[in-house]
């Protein structure tokens, strides 16, 4: 006599598919990659804005520097704090000092706000009477 046995299926689990935790895992993993790159970015962004500001504020400050130095010695002389035409968020000031006799030291200073910190950028030159 044969015996036949028949088995019992056996159930499989389908292993194409992703577990819950998983998911959340990967979510969580990409959540927190993209955080960091846009704070990355972020900083990269406002870095390059400072920079910009401060190139235009030694622009603005080697403009007048060269102007003073097509200005007769007797014209030159203290400008107070004022807004720069054509740049509002920048301001300028001349400030001439006479170290010796018939020489004057101009330093231009040109301030600007970042973040709600004043900072400024100064340039010197000599003017003699010869």
């Amino acid at each position: 006599m044969i015996f036949m046995y028949r088995m019992a299926p056996v159930l499989q689990v389908d292993r194409r598919a992703f577990t819950l935790l998983e998911v959340l895992l990967a979510a969580i993993v990409l959540t927190v990659g993209s955080v960091v790159l846009l704070q990355v970015i972020s900083i990269g962004l406002f870095s390059g804005g400072i920079n910009e500001t401060e190139l235009v504020a030694l622009n603005l400050a080697q403009e007048k520097i060269e102007s003073i130095r097509n200005t007769a010695y007797a014209n030159i002389a203290n400008e107070a704090k004022a807004v720069v035409s054509g740049f509002p968020a920048f301001q300028r000031e001349v400030v001439v000092t006479t170290p010796q006799a018939d020489l004057k030291q101009v330093t231009v200073n040109v301030y600007y706000t970042i973040k709600s910190a004043e900072l400024n950028v100064a340039l010197i030159t000599y003017a003699s009477n010869t």
